[in-house]
């Protein structure tokens, strides 16, 4: 199976990862020292739901579709509040994966890392995250660059691992 995670982005599954994400990013901002974020299968970053990947599947109607159109009780909403914010009022349009959602939660002295091996897909994050300095980009195969990453410099971290189906 080829697994390219466009087809698949904003769906329900996302939608609880990426909140979870934002929920663990937000804890480790409580302490003032700097932490690293590591995402192994970083993927495209930006994903437009209106493509033709996304509008195959229509996964995401009843992913990040469904959230944004629900009244959400006042606990969830409190809960979802880092993940909501950080994806912005544009989430049913192009929806923020991991990495983007990481560095728009991440702060000055946290670090970020992104790993990705398709050739074409490291191209785009590139270009989509854009030049940051707390960002690092590396196209390679992010199960064997993780042994390389841990522990981070920074001695506290979040590391990703969500990787393609193939």
């Amino acid at each position: 199976m080829n697994y390219r995670h466009a087809y698949h982005a904003g769906n329900f599954a996302d939608v609880f990862k990426h909140a979870l994400l934002a929920l663990i990013l937000d804890y480790l901002k409580r302490k003032e020292t700097g932490f690293r974020y590591i995402d192994t299968h970083a993927g495209i970053g930006l994903y437009d739901l209106s493509g033709e990947e996304a509008a195959r599947t229509g996964e995401w109607a009843d992913g990040i579709g469904r959230l944004v159109q629900e009244n959400i009780a006042p606990d969830l909403a409190a809960l979802l509040a880092p993940y909501l914010k950080a994806l912005g009022p544009d989430a049913t349009h192009l929806y923020a994966g991991s990495p983007i959602l990481a560095q728009r939660l991440l702060r000055k002295q946290d670090r970020l890392t992104c790993c990705e091996w398709h050739d074409e897909d490291i191209r785009i994050l590139e270009r989509t995250m854009g030049r940051d300095h707390r960002l690092i980009l590396r196209h390679e195969n992010g199960y064997q660059a993780l042994k390389g990453l841990v522990p981070p410099q920074e001695r506290r971290g979040l590391v990703l691992i969500d990787p393609p189906f193939e």
